[in-house]
């Protein structure tokens, strides 16, 4: 895939960049923190086969639009809302990586009605990094300098466990993407609205640790072993909270799994989101 299958869908007056490749059943791909549709881009291409698969730049990620707004998490579930309603989509499957998982298990608490199966991978919850939580107090939301390219590549090793997987294509979209006007505000925003210097936002612990225990549909939480962006703590306590959920233990993987383990990711994906059952218990995939 390249930018010539780029389409552009206008959501509350914001331009949303997405890419649809596929046909079947509908799965909706969303990316992390500073993020961008190219990290689903392998995985498209194997998961095309099966599915009519679609990934999108979140608002103020990629090359979508970055208006000038509170980076809430219930903000970004809603635009997510209003894009697949924009693209009629009512059944459909959810995947969702790191920021994009929680956005996704927020989806599913607020609009249960659309979605019949979620992944959520590597996902963000409770345990935040101090070197994430710094950066939550308010003075920093006015910084605007650029990333130099030796911080992305500092970030990237962080974020993979295989450093040969770190292609120079994906370290020039997480520069350029960056450094895109609004995109570093648009980071700052998430992390302040949502984080305090104690971890998660005291009233989305709340809500989640309520709301979560609700969800009715099946869920696929997957981890990479060797994640030292967030901690796997994460994963184990939302597979603890949501009943529905089964856990995949994806060893010598980081944080970029969908990317770094990219076989393995669509093989656990075809098989859940599939019409072939899992024949064993919940916790068959915990390891």
């Amino acid at each position: 895939m390249s930018k010539n299958t780029d389409k552009y869908l206008n959501v509350d007056s914001v331009s949303i960049r997405y890419r649809e490749e596929g046909k079947g059943d509908t799965v909706v791909l969303v990316h992390g923190l500073a993020g961008f549709l190219e990290e689903w881009e392998p995985a498209m291409e194997k998961l095309k086969g099966f599915y009519r698969v679609i990934a999108l730049d979140l608002p103020g990620h990629g090359l979508s639009g970055k208006p000038d707004i509170q980076y809430t998490l219930d903000n970004l579930t809603d635009f997510l809302k209003e894009f697949v309603t924009a693209k009629k989509l009512e059944h459909f499957h959810l995947v969702g990586h790191s920021l994009g998982g929680a956005v996704c298990l927020n989806f599913v608490i607020k609009y249960p009605q659309f979605v019949n199966k979620l992944i959520v991978l590597n996902s963000a919850f409770i345990k935040i990094p101090f070197s994430i939580r710094f950066l939550s107090p308010f003075i920093f939301q006015k910084a605007n300098f650029k990333i130099p390219f030796s911080i992305v590549r500092i970030i990237s090793r962080k974020s993979f466990y295989k450093k040969k997987k770190i292609t120079r294509e994906w370290l020039n979209h997480a520069f350029i993407y960056i450094n895109q006007p609004g995109a570093l505000r648009t980071m700052l925003s998430v992390i302040h609205e949502c984080t305090s210097f104690h971890g998660l936002k005291k009233d989305l612990v709340c809500r989640f640790m309520k709301d979560l225990s609700t969800i009715k549909i099946p869920v696929l939480i997957a981890y990479g072993d060797r994640d030292r962006v967030l901690p796997t703590e994460n994963s184990l306590l939302l597979h603890s909270l949501i009943k529905t959920s089964v856990l995949y233990r994806m060893e010598n993987c980081g944080h970029e799994l969908q990317y770094e383990c990219c076989d393995a990711f669509c093989k656990i994906a075809v098989q859940f989101l599939g019409n072939r059952p899992f024949t064993c218990p919940r916790t068959a995939f915990s390891q």
